[in-house]
């Protein structure tokens, strides 16, 4: 997959002005500074890592191997998303968005960036897990058009059709 390739401003629920933007390496400090910081670690399917040198792996691990995307406030990070290569032109999709600015529709304009980014890019659907505890990123996924496809364990796991002219 290719990079995302432009930058988004967006309003928060509380006013505030939100970058949406393509990673760059310069804010990985800000980026750990997020995770560090995200509370409860390990809440999430056991992420973020409650171990720090696992959480720093962790991470990079993510900005090599994906394809990602950062909102930031004021110049530090406070949500990323990113987005996995997977066969038959689908994507695994994956986000965070820092406590302190959950509920403010931050998640929602993230989420629908990389909708519009996928149909460009002409993949047909993005998969998530979603442990169905997590009320408010099931909530996000179903109000972009994410449907639940099945269950594994404790999780949902979610599509959505990105297609213009195919629905699965």
């Amino acid at each position: 997959m290719r990079p995302f390739s432009f930058a988004q401003i967006i309003e928060s629920k509380k006013g505030d002005r939100i970058n949406i933007i393509p990673y760059e390496e310069h804010y990985f400090t800000s980026l750990l500074r997020m995770y560090d910081t995200y509370s409860p670690l390990g809440s999430v399917q056991g992420l973020p890592p409650i171990d720090a040198i696992k959480r720093k792996q962790w991470v990079q691990d993510m900005v090599s191997r994906g394809t990602n995307l950062l909102a930031l406030y004021e110049d530090t990070v406070i949500g990323q998303a990113s987005l996995f290569s997977m066969p038959v032109n689908w994507a695994e999709y994956f986000i965070f968005i820092h406590q302190d600015f959950q509920r403010q529709g931050i998640g929602t304009a993230v989420t629908l960036y990389v909708k519009d980014w996928a149909k460009q890019e002409n993949l047909s659907c993005i998969w998530v897990i979603v442990d169905r505890q997590n009320f408010l990123a099931i909530s996000l996924c179903r109000n972009v058009g994410f449907r639940r496809i099945g269950i594994s364990g404790s999780d949902w796991e979610m599509i959505l059709t990105v297609t213009k002219d195919q629905e699965i």
